[in-house]
């Protein structure tokens, strides 16, 4: 029997479209062989699949477009990447200068204007309950 003879009825997850999102990381001067960068970013990937998310990862390279997606989430310099975003594309900016960023209060690069050298501090790499409650207020 071929797969177009199959008679068998479509599963839920044939028919209902998983959602995707792409977690647009930051310098990779300041979070490669960063332990609390990768946490953080392991953390919002987890946090995205719980709710039934196919998240990717994007390096952010300057002048680059993530690959299409329902969310995109820009952490510190990848904010710049959502100037590219697709009409439709939910957007979201954590740890960065952004005007609608959300940041940890102690984060450090509320006031870093890109392209900076200024290490972030230990609180740029918290994934915060208003980050959680972005990305829900984005989902449903």
């Amino acid at each position: 029997m071929t797969k177009s003879d199959s008679t068998e009825s479509p599963s839920p997850t044939n028919i209902i479209k998983k959602l995707t999102a792409i977690i647009i990381k930051g310098n990779p001067k300041f979070i490669d062989h960063n332990i609390k960068a990768d946490k953080f970013y392991k953390s919002i990937k987890n946090f995205l699949e719980a709710l039934g998310y196919e998240a990717k990862f994007n390096n952010g390279e300057p002048y680059t477009s993530p690959e299409k997606a329902d969310l995109w989430i820009g952490h510190s310099r990848g904010y710049l990447r959502l100037r590219f975003a697709l009409k439709g594309t939910h957007i979201l900016a954590f740890g960065s200068s952004s005007k609608n960023a959300i940041n940890h209060p102690k984060d450090n690069s509320v006031k870093i204007a890109y392209p900076s050298d200024v290490l972030p501090n230990e609180f740029h790499y918290v994934f915060t309950k208003k980050m959680r409650e972005a990305i829900l207020a984005q989902s449903f």
